[in-house]
């Protein structure tokens, strides 16, 4: 034999190299393509990328297989020695290896460890000792393809064990066998037989220094290049480095070493916004460490209608949260993005802001999820919750309904707090039970408590009053809340833990009940927990963050990457560091939209440029607005507001209008933000019909005056016949009556579109001209029409007093949402017929703003036989709204008496110094009121007072210092009767006008229980969980 490695060899081997890389590369896109990883890819550009990439790493690892052979050559003369030598190196690798393999505990400590270890690790040393000579003999001869065949199959085992076998356990395992699959591509590319080209000996020996040159170039050149174009793909990173083998522990390996740093790492700016497209500070992107979650298993748990001050109240009425809360991350300043169910957990499970989005023109319905994220990238995923969710606006989360938000398993019902646990428990044991399927879970459980109608679990009673029986709600809840942790983290050790809240509930703190009304905190504030244990210790943070946060913080913890268009912040490195986080909040309800730094916050209306301005820290229950104080801040605010709202369709890619985008502008003004009607004027001259239509529509929607005149010329003179008529809508909005010829054309128009029909029948009704009201009263009726224009047109029926729409507006008291509209409509119209229906109505009326429509209507109908229905409602614990006013109205009151009384009319029930006004009376020091026994209930009873404030004041009434708010409110004291007299004083400003003895009334009782319908699914089976090519909603 030759002393040195032969030239033919050195000539041959860069041309075998390429050919192992190739066949190691052939492999491993065959197994993906083969597989689930096919589908993980975003289009054809990433999928081609990950062929290159794998080509590149294929050939840089047989290259180092064939230098090694190289250099075993120098080192050892005789294929025996250079047998031994590999043998030895084979039993060193193999003993690291299979030492690394044996590191669980029940191993690890054993006596019989190195031994094993060292008996295993002699085998594969033993086999290249006996057969290393031969095999490099025969390789010498000229090839075998039956032994290239047997090492090309080797190679096709091992790469397709690396992509089965123990998924993500065992990272030396794997490298291992990724290593293993290169090194045998390169023994059958050594052994297959190929032929040989006669060259002479110059041409030879510059073959030998040119060729391994020339590999090792194109190796280091292209190995850095394929790697930074992977990093440009977040998605495509995660997908070869989770599902890719030899290609994925190269790729993660240099990632590691700080190599590369992808796009979409949660390390770097995942998850951040800039000013451009969120609102936040670009500035202030955090460059920090994100969360790194060690165990792929999530329990998030939502609870509806759970107020903020709640949790870690001198109650005591959450221990099993307080007790999580001590051990995790607790965010005392979290919001809901809108404060009604079905928004608020979309919004949190797509990770953005569902309800300006679908304002936008053209929304589309299909939204990622994040549970479809999760199950493409090889999570279970479960969801528990009740159908009511969806509740609001139902038809707008059609597509998030049916998908059931891409869940592979849900348990859609209504069922109690506690019933979730064993729900969970067995859903647990059943994947649990199945033989090789991906065991990381995420489950969300949603519990209905403590949403109204409060009506506890008789263990977790508190009082009768309807704030003590959402407390014991609240505790039921907070007990399941305990019970569904420890399950969780018995079956998952390690788990992480999110609880949080859709919504707050409101108990009369700016005058009003329940939810889905304002953006004051007791509505929009919500419990934030973050339980990792191990990762993230204990600690409180006043960072204003949002709902929309926990999608995307959840998907760069787990290293996976977030939709394009998802809004909420990576809070990953707040929870590691504990400092810093989002710089502002936003939330939006009715035609109202909030944003809040921490310290101040402001709450704008979308019609109009007025706002409030609070500061929450020394005045966290909102009294004082200080927007005429500290212009400063509120103007600092409003532009935050103001860039929000413009990155709404920038972030959504609005759909183009040809080659040019849709203006920007015409987004903004569809979201209401008035501040950018100045920029729709210019775009009444843009070529595109529909953009100069758009814009002449959304001046008369925001009604910006200063546009009339150009609108009146674009009604008059342009070319498009559209766009005339969105015009003609316009300035007859703007209050040009010329354009109410037009208008009418329009409206009785057959072949206009319905909705074009519907503006002009309103724009005329708002004028004062009824006749196209069939066509209001049918778009009322409208069911699918958008709850907002159908409760305008519910309004102006009433206005304008349409008779024939009373049995639409009769029917529709029925409607929980649109029923006090229509109450309010029958009460305007006057017509008796009503009168019936709504007493019927009211008094089996469970809620406080459809019982005051309704007694408002009776009132103005004079139905003085709803009288005795006022004064059972004033007498419940929520009196009726406006009870007394309209108790006086209807002749309930008609002189003083044990009953109560008119204190202005009553001069001689008055004693003291009184100071009367035809508002009502002012009380001083020692005045009081004188009843009557005529009449006087006995018992428990209620003294409603109505009074009248010009600002915040007092009343004290009966030994009670009561709260008076400004403007009209009223105020109860409890008492025992027959009352005979009362003492009274108001501070300045505070006047009382009437007062109503009633006998107190317990709360209608809840409604029976909706069918507990089971909508589970059975885990679906492996396959079936991580198919990510087909749709992500369960069949």
């Amino acid at each position: 034999m030759s002393t040195e490695p032969q030239t033919e060899q050195v000539v041959d081997w860069p041309l075998r190299a390429l050919l192992a890389g190739l066949f190691a590369a052939a492999l491993e896109v065959a197994v993906a393509r083969g597989s689930q990883t096919w589908s993980l890819f975003l289009g054809d550009a990433e999928r081609h990328t990950f062929i290159g990439l794998s080509v590149v790493a294929g050939v840089s690892g047989a290259a180092v297989v064939y230098a090694m052979g190289l250099l075993s050559a120098r080192l050892a003369r005789e294929p025996e020695a250079r047998a031994r030598l590999l043998g030895v190196l084979a039993f060193a690798v193999a003993a690291v290896v299979l030492y690394l393999l044996t590191e669980g505990r029940r191993v690890r400590s054993s006596p019989l460890r190195v031994p094993a270890v060292s008996l295993l690790a002699l085998l594969p040393s033993v086999l290249v000792m006996r057969f290393g000579a031969p095999v490099e003999r025969r390789a010498r001869a000229g090839g075998s393809i039956l032994l290239a065949l047997l090492f090309a199959l080797g190679a096709a085992a091992a790469t397709l064990a690396d992509a089965t076998l123990l998924r993500r356990l065992y990272p030396v395992f794997h490298l291992a066998l990724g290593v293993t699959s290169v090194l045998l591509s390169g023994l059958a590319a050594w052994l297959l037989p190929l032929p040989t080209a006669r060259l002479g000996v110059t041409a030879r020996g510059q073959l030998a220094r040119v060729g391994p040159v020339a590999l090792a170039l194109v190796t280091l050149l292209a190995l850095p290049v394929a790697l930074t174009q992977a990093a440009l793909a977040p998605n495509l990173t995660f997908v070869v480095t989770e599902y890719a083998g030899f290609t994925g522990r190269l790729l993660g390996l240099t990632r590691a070493l700080g190599g590369v740093q992808s796009e979409g790492d949660a390390d770097g700016a995942a998850g951040t916004e800039t000013a451009s497209d969120g609102g936040q500070d670009a500035a202030a992107v955090d460059l920090r460490s994100g969360l790194r979650l060690t165990s792929r298993n999530v329990l998030l748990i939502t609870v509806d209608a759970l107020r903020a001050d709640r949790l870690q109240s001198a109650a005591g009425t959450t221990p099993q949260l307080d007790a999580l809360a001590a051990e995790s991350a607790v965010f005392s300043h979290a919001y809901t993005p809108t404060p009604h169910t079905s928004y608020a957990l979309s919004s949190l499970l797509t990770g953005k802001y569902l309800r300006p989005v679908l304002d936008l023109p053209g929304a589309g319905s299909e939204h990622v999820a994040l549970p479809e994220l999760l199950r493409r990238y090889g999570m279970r995923t479960a969801a528990f919750y009740p159908p009511a969710i969806f509740f609001v606006d139902a038809h707008r989360f059609e597509a998030l309904r049916d998908s059931h938000f891409g869940f592979e398993y849900r348990k859609q019902m209504f069922a109690p707090a506690a019933r979730r646990v064993p729900q969970l428990r067995e859903y647990l044991d059943s994947i649990d039970a199945e033989r090789g399927a991906p065991r990381d879970v995420f489950a969300w459980v949603h519990l209905f408590e403590p949403h109204e109608p409060y009506d506890p679990d008789p263990r977790f009673a508190r009082g009768g009053s309807a704030e003590e029986r959402y407390d014991a709600e609240v505790a039921a809840a907070d007990d399941a809340i305990g019970e569904l942790v420890r399950l969780f983290r018995r079956y998952r050790p390690g788990a992480t833990v999110i609880v949080t809240a859709d919504h707050g509930e409101e108990f009369g703190d700016h005058g009003g009940l329940y939810h889905g009304s304002t953006l004051y905190e007791e509505q929009v504030r919500v419990p934030l927990i973050w339980s990792s244990p191990g990762l993230v210790r204990p600690f409180v943070s006043d960072a204003p963050v949002e709902l929309v946060d926990i999608a995307t913080t959840l998907l760069a913890a787990l290293a996976i990457p977030r939709d394009a268009r998802m809004r909420g912040d990576d809070l990953g490195p707040l929870l590691v560091h504990q400092e810093g986080g989002p710089a502002y909040a936003f939330a939006e309800v009715g035609d109202a939209r909030m944003v809040t730094d921490g310290h101040h916050k402001a709450i704008c209306e979308t019609a109009s440029t007025r706002c409030q301005l609070y500061d929450l820290q020394r005045d966290p229950r909102e009294r004082r607005n200080l927007a005429g104080d500290q212009p400063e801040v509120l103007a600092q605010l409003r532009d935050e507001l103001s860039r929000f709202v413009a990155s709404i369709p920038r972030v959504e890619a609005l759909a183009l209008a040809g080659a040019q985008a849709w203006p920007e502008a015409l987004a903004r003004a569809e979201l209401g933000d008035v501040a950018v009607a100045p920029d729709l004027v210019p775009l009444l001259g843009d070529s595109r019909p529909a953009v100069r239509g758009g814009a002449a529509r959304l001046l008369g929607r925001l009604r910006y005056a200063p546009a009339l005149a150009t609108l009146a010329r674009v009604r008059d003179e342009d070319a498009d016949p559209a766009v005339r008529e969105e015009a003609a809508l316009a300035t007859l909005a703007l209050g040009d009556d010329g354009s109410v010829p037009l208008v009418r054309v329009i409206a009785q128009r057959t072949d206009a579109p319905l909705e074009l029909r519907r503006r002009a029948a309103l724009a005329l009704a708002e004028r004062g001209d009824a006749s196209q009201s069939a066509t209001l009263v049918a778009w009322a009726a409208d069911a699918s029409a958008e709850e907002g224009a159908r409760r305008r047109a519910i309004t102006l029926l009433g206005e304008l007093r349409v008779v024939s729409s009373l049995p639409t507006l009769i029917a529709l008291l029925e409607d929980v949402r649109l029923g006090p509209a229509a109450a309010t409509a029958l009460g305007a119209i006057g017509e008796r017929r009503a009168v019936a229906p709504l007493r019927r109505k009211l008094r089996a009326e469970r809620y406080l703003p459809a019982r005051a429509a309704e007694a408002e209507a009776l009132a103005q109908l004079g139905d003085r036989g709803a009288a005795p229905l006022v004064r059972r409602f004033l007498g419940m614990e929520q009196p009726l709204p406006s009870g007394v006013a309209i108790l006086v109205r209807l002749g309930g009151l008609p002189r003083a008496s044990g009953r109560g009384l008119v204190v202005a009319a009553s001069p001689r029930a008055r004693g003291g110094e009184w100071e009367c006004t035809d508002q009502g009376c002012g009380a001083q020091m020692g005045a009081s009121l004188t009843l009557p026994a005529a009449g006087a209930p006995r018992g428990p009873v209620r003294v409603v007072c109505a009074v009248r404030g010009s600002g915040a004041g007092t009343l004290e009434l009966a030994g009670h210092r009561l709260p008076v708010v400004a403007g009209e409110s009223q105020v109860v004291v409890d008492a025992t009767g027959p009352v005979r007299e009362l003492s009274v004083r108001t501070s300045p400003g505070v006047l009382v006008s009437a007062c109503a003895v009633v006998p107190a009334e317990e709360e209608l009782p809840p409604p029976a229980p909706e069918p507990q319908e089971d909508a589970g699914e059975p885990a679906a089976s492996a396959a079936e969980a991580s198919g990510a090519s087909e749709s992500a909603a369960p069949r």
